[in-house]
């Protein structure tokens, strides 16, 4: 390190500091009579240090800047990076292995940390500092690590790095082609065992995460058995230990795999817990991958969408047609005439030219908007417009006489609503036109468009699909019959119904659904994998609609068993928060309250905490992947048994070697401490040994 006095005025300068030092002492001390008894030898010491004091002052007037050059040395850095996932301990020798290995790698790390900055990280589902030893991870991304290296030692000399796994992934990208970002030769351990052992299990079970009360649902299981050849299994998938599906299965190779279909009943609302399961083979390398568990949540939520019409019409089926493919909707489909007047389960009423010039459905239209009940209506021929007017829709038709006006769709952009893929709005203005009663239609307070009304290549503005708002009321309106002919005209140019479909399925799926309305509410997700901690979010708000967290928010999880654990919400800005960590794979209930104004709140809801078998499903060690990445890298591949070479490999590497590097900064004098203190101590010595010679 060396250092350098700079300043931006004229080196000459200096003099005149000196000068104004020297002449300030001169005439202080020249003819001081108080000094006439003091020795020649103090009254010099006392003007030399006014001298010194008075230059230095002067000095800095000149803003002088010291100039400081330091040269650092930077170990390399060297990350060893262990895969702690449940697949490397899936070998017979597992308890030998969690002893000894850990010791090994602790003799490496001590070996390079003399040379070098060695940095510990531990690869799984998620990387994190240092080394548990756990081998717990459910998942592994092997890739990850990369994106985490690079924001952490950008910059850094960066010399090595070690990678000890097994070589199997089951998150993430190909490892192979991402360590090559890191221009760092990759040293692997390769761990776990390649040996193909003896093992049955289930590799995968696929099924819906939602059924519906009474129907049955598809579950498809894959079952792998490796060197069981000539076995003679059973499958069988089971709720609440009564067995549900049964089937022998005859393992004919050593690498077997069979995917088997079945088809379950919901019979019993709620969420429910299956274990799909495989009898065990003797001497598996494993037997906790025989069975896995999952679940399905089985609803009575679907919403009843009531199509009432006038008369027969062919529109009426290609509604239907539409509607009854999504498994959320029930279809009741009447006319009028046939029609029971039962609406207190209608979670939307579609209204096809009703009111018409023949059925005023006065009674009906009255109920469905007292109970709130969202109405689409469709106009066409029959519609009775003055009666529909009276309706407060949110459109009204004036000036019409009687007459009917063919009008082809034209999207509005700045609907918000909902969304519409570009594609299919495109498709809907090149459909035939619909056929609607003639007139100006006018928009009645708030009224978001979707489609507008299109005569030719004239673009009029009028609404031909629109949607209103009323307290809780939601309406829609269609200005025109002819739904069928759309259906048919996309389908014969495209081989879909994709547009049309979109747009009924997506207006109903707006009108249908209602906000609930309460002050409290919880934010969580339905299902929770093993790994994953239980994290669930609160919010309540004031009878002024303000979030406000005043109270405490407490809530009990009961598990399958009757098991009650109670947990408190933590409060963070104007909300809630909880995390209550890593629970056990099962069905959770639980009941959330909080008290305001001396009322009580509550919450209630289920989830479930899944298993994870990723890491039990291929316990075959890819040593070759971890080959290809020490090749691809410039490194190169160890085994367990000798790793203590691998400092010997990276000590005698050209490559990887400390730099160093010169840093030059500049500071200003004024602000360093110790000329300060230097100033103060000449001018102390000064007064003190002026004070001993008599003087003030």
């Amino acid at each position: 390190m060396n250092f350098q006095l700079i300043t931006e005025a004229p080196s000459g300068f200096i003099l005149f500091c000196i000068a104004a030092g020297f002449l300030y002492a001169w005439i202080l001390y020249r003819k001081e009579k108080s000094f006439s008894e003091t020795k020649l030898w103090i009254r010099r010491v006392m003007a030399a240090l006014r001298f010194i004091s008075v230059t230095i002052l002067c000095f800095l007037l000149l803003s002088p800047l010291i100039r400081t050059l330091f040269r650092e040395v930077e170990k390399p850095v060297v990350v060893v990076l262990q895969d702690e996932s449940e697949s490397i301990v899936t070998i017979r020798d597992s308890v030998a292995f969690k002893n000894n290995y850990p010791a090994t790698m602790d003799a490496l790390v001590k070996e390079l940390e003399g040379d070098f900055d060695v940095r510990l990280f531990s690869v799984g589902d998620k990387i994190t500092e240092g080394f548990t030893n756990n081998f717990t991870a459910k998942e592994t991304d092997l890739a990850a690590p990369v994106s985490e290296l690079r924001a952490r030692f950008s910059g850094r000399n960066l010399g090595a790095v070690v990678l000890a796994s097994d070589g199997l992934y089951n998150k993430g990208s190909n490892p192979l082609y991402s360590y090559s970002d890191l221009k760092v030769p990759v040293f692997t351990v390769g761990l776990g065992d390649t040996t193909v052992r003896k093992d049955l299990l289930i590799n995968r079970v696929n099924h819906n995460k939602t059924a519906f009360f009474g129907n049955t649902f598809p579950v498809e299981v894959t079952i792998d058995a490796r060197q069981c050849q000539g076995s003679e299994i059973i499958f069988t998938i089971s709720k609440k230990d009564k067995e549900l599906y049964r089937k022998p299965i005859k393992v004919t190779t050593g690498r077997f795999n069979i995917i088997v279909p079945v088809f379950l009943e919901a019979n019993e609302k709620g969420t429910n817990h299956f274990v799909a399961s495989v009898s065990r083979v003797s001497d598996e390398i494993n037997y906790s991958n025989n069975s896995s568990d999952f679940f399905v949540d089985v609803t009575d939520n679907r919403q009843q969408i009531l199509l009432l019409a006038n008369a027969p019409h062919p529109d009426l089926a290609a509604i239907k047609s539409m509607l009854d493919g999504n498994p959320n909707y029930e279809i009741r489909s009447s006319l009028l005439d046939d029609f029971d007047g039962n609406t207190s389960t209608v979670n939307l009423a579609i209204l096809h030219q009703l009111p018409s010039t023949t059925r005023p459905a006065a009674a009906i239209i009255e109920k469905l908007q007292k109970q709130n009940t969202p109405i689409l209506y469709i106009l066409g021929s029959q519609t009775n417009v003055g009666a529909f007017n009276n309706l407060g829709a949110g459109i009204k038709i004036s000036e019409h006489r009687g007459n009917l006006n063919e009008v082809q769709a034209d999207a509005d952009k700045d609907f918000s609503l909902f969304t519409m893929e570009v594609e299919h709005l495109r498709r809907l203005s090149e459909l035939p036109p619909l056929i609607g009663p003639f007139g100006n239609y006018e928009s009645v307070g708030k009224v978001y468009t979707l489609l507008s009304q299109r005569v030719g290549a004239v673009k009029t503005g009028m609404p031909l699909l629109a949607f209103s708002v009323n307290g809780e009321m939601k309406t829609g309106v269609l200005g025109g019959e002819g739904l069928w002919k759309w259906k048919l005209r996309e389908f014969a140019e495209n081989g879909t119904n994709e547009a049309v479909s979109a747009v009924l399925i997506k207006t109903v799926q707006y009108l249908a659904t209602r906000e609930k309305q309460t002050p409290f509410r919880l934010f969580f997700k339905n299902t929770y994998f093993e790994n994953e901690p239980l994290l669930m979010d609160a919010e309540f708000y004031n009878e002024s609609g303000e979030l406000v967290n005043l109270s405490d928010v407490k809530i009990t999880l009961s598990d399958e068993n009757g098991n009650n654990y109670p947990f408190v919400f933590s409060k963070t800005d104007k909300a809630y928060s909880m995390n209550a960590g890593y629970l056990p794979v099962g069905t959770y209930k639980f009941t959330a309250t909080t008290v305001s104004n001396n009322k009580t709140f509550t919450e209630s809801g289920s989830f479930t905490i899944s298993s994870l078998l990723a890491e039990l499903s291929e316990t075959i060690a890819n040593h070759q992947l971890l080959n290809a990445i020490s090749d691809r890298t410039g490194g190169k591949f160890f085994l367990p048994a000798s790793i203590a070479e691998i400092a010997k490999e990276i000590k005698n590497r050209n490559d990887i070697k400390a730099v160093s590097f010169t840093q030059k900064r500049l500071d200003d004098v004024i602000n360093l401490k110790w000329i300060f203190a230097l100033i103060m101590l000449l001018l102390s010595v000064e007064w003190f040994m002026r004070k001993r010679s008599g003087s003030y």
